[in-house]
């Protein structure tokens, strides 16, 4: 009796996972297949490097986050960016430096070669927002500090996108997430090109 008990349990707890929904996974657009960005100035001498991305733990997960109406961060339950957002937003500003072609070099933070400047910056927001109307956005906010050889900070700078979600899903928010995030790497490389002229 026990026996078919249990038997009948597993087979119970085998079919609900059989009816949960594929993870969908996701990923941030580096811009490759994207023109180059506004260049600001002609390719000058000045080499920089890129610190890696800070931001909270929640940034160094796989998570897609979105912020509800009354403000409660969640995730969601079946879908996961393909990698970390600080490890994605390293990489989408390392591909728009290089090809705003502002500097002589880009140089990664593992990078042992001598910089003349340092690109330091914190993830503060990444994620959908929903708004007490029902209406939502991809929101991209990040504070970036430009740093010299004499570790004296040159210049910083916050820059925030928002762009408006389609589909108030996690397709249509990571759609939307991934145009603010080309949009504050754009909005980045005008600012470096009239902090370093």
């Amino acid at each position: 009796m026990v026996f078919a008990i249990l038997v009948t349990l597993i087979l119970s707890t085998g079919c609900t996972f059989q009816n949960l929904p594929a993870m969908e996974v996701y990923a941030i657009d580096p811009g490759w297949s994207q023109g180059a960005p506004a260049q600001t100035a002609k390719t000058g001498p000045v080499i920089i490097q890129i610190a890696p991305v800070r931001g909270s733990d929640a940034f160094s997960t796989n998570d897609i986050l979105y912020t509800d109406k009354r403000h409660r961060q969640q995730s969601y339950a079946f879908s996961r960016w393909r990698d970390a957002p600080i490890r994605s937003m390293q990489t989408v500003l390392e591909v728009t430096l290089e090809k705003s072609g502002l500097f002589k070099a880009v140089l990664p933070p593992t990078s042992v070669s001598r910089a003349d400047l340092l690109l330091e910056s914190t993830l503060f927001e990444f994620g959908h927002l929903f708004a007490e109307d029902g209406s939502s956005k991809g929101a991209v906010r990040m504070r970036f500090y430009l740093v010299d050889t004499s570790k004296r900070v040159v210049a910083s700078k916050e820059l925030v996108a928002m762009m408006e979600v389609v589909t108030s899903d996690a397709s249509g928010a990571t759609r939307a997430i991934n145009q603010a995030a080309l949009s504050v790497a754009s909005d980045l490389v005008v600012w470096l090109g009239a902090v370093t002229k």
